[in-house]
């Protein structure tokens, strides 16, 4: 029990120190890398260092040092002056894969929830590159212990670039997206390992750029008191969100068990080869109305939930082009069927 509180303690002192630490560096590289849509690297945010690889050969380089100075033996110090000199002619190459190239970002994301998006990033560059990643460094600082693993796992997700053509350029990096709202993008990682893996050259630059992330759309069984729809012939009628649907031709619907009198061409022929019965094919078609999606007619549930349900009911009016309105308790979207005013309705969620 004692050894568990110990461990507690000092995994809560552990967090709190690299928790310093992160918010101290981020400060230090806001001032010294501010944020801007176009970014060029140089040595003013270029840092690199050795990798483990290139930290063990410099040791062998002191070895062979050492040896040779011990049993003065001028062939092997040679051979260690050469290493160095190696070693330093792999450094600049390092350094210069990187300097020079040039950045612009255009465009923010935006996304549902748990959804891989692409940011957009146009490279310039007066030469050949080589070897050269690029990722996000995603926060989890306000996720569960469970779900920072599962994010630890996606921030694996990475752009790389074997070589980086004369001139201009465009790739998608991939961005994750865990948590609704508006936000920061936050900084890049570019890294690259060019000349032999000994050094690792590497900059973090911030596009200023914003990500939208909309609630996951869930689908729900609406009951018929929850949503209502206002047309011509429907005025002032309260009908559930499927019921914004009638019998048609449009889309397939369901099956049904057949009944006698039923046409045979709707009958589903696959199900009565196998054996599996007699059923009908139905189909529906939009009405000619306007939906209404109001967040106090929702069920029960929590926030997040509520929103997700908004989420698909707006995706799938989209989808069917049926006019919709949306009212939050903060604000009402008139009604509309245009692709600008579901960007709208799912930003208003978003922000909600």
């Amino acid at each position: 029990m004692l050894s568990k509180r110990k461990n507690s303690v000092f995994s809560a002192i552990t967090s709190a120190m690299r928790a310093f630490m992160h918010k101290r560096i981020d400060s230090w590289l806001t001032r010294r890398i501010p944020q801007d849509n176009e970014q060029r690297i140089n040595h003013r945010n270029i840092f690199i260092i050795p990798t483990r690889f290139g930290a063990s050969f410099l040791f062998f380089i002191l070895l062979l040092f050492l040896l040779g100075t011990n049993y003065q033996n001028n062939v092997i110090i040679l051979i260690s002056y050469f290493l160095v000199s190696f070693f330093v002619v792999t450094l600049l190459h390092s350094f210069f894969n990187l300097s020079g190239l040039k950045f612009q970002a255009k465009n923010s994301i935006q996304g549902f929830v748990d959804t891989q998006l692409y940011f957009p990033l146009i490279i310039t560059s007066k030469k050949s590159r080589f070897n050269i990643s690029f990722s996000f460094e995603q926060s989890t600082a306000w996720l569960k212990k469970k779900d920072k693993e599962q994010v630890n796992e996606n921030n694996s997700a990475e752009v790389a670039v074997v070589q980086l053509a004369l001139g201009e350029s465009e790739i998608q990096v991939p961005y994750r997206v865990y948590q609704r709202g508006q936000y920061s993008l936050g900084r890049m990682l570019i890294a690259s390992e060019y000349g032999f893996g000994l050094f690792r050259a590497w900059t973090r630059l911030d596009f200023a750029q914003q990500v939208t992330a909309y609630p996951k759309p869930i689908t729900y069984l609406w009951s018929d008191t929850q949503q209502s729809v206002a047309g011509d012939e429907v005025k002032d009628k309260v009908e559930s969100y499927q019921d914004s649907f009638q019998p048609g031709q449009d889309e397939f619907n369901q099956l049904r068990p057949y009944q006698l009198g039923e046409s045979l061409s709707r009958v589903s022929w696959k199900h009565v080869a196998r054996g599996q019965g007699w059923f009908t094919k139905q189909y529906q078609q939009a009405l000619a109305g306007k939906l209404q999606l109001n967040f106090e007619y929702l069920p029960a549930g929590t926030l997040e939930q509520r929103l997700s349900w908004l989420s698909y009911a707006i995706k799938d009016c989209s989808n069917k082009q049926i006019a919709f309105s949306l009212k939050l308790p903060d604000q009402e979207l008139a009604y509309d069927n245009s692709s600008q005013h579901t960007l709208q309705c799912l930003t208003a969620l978003a922000c909600y």
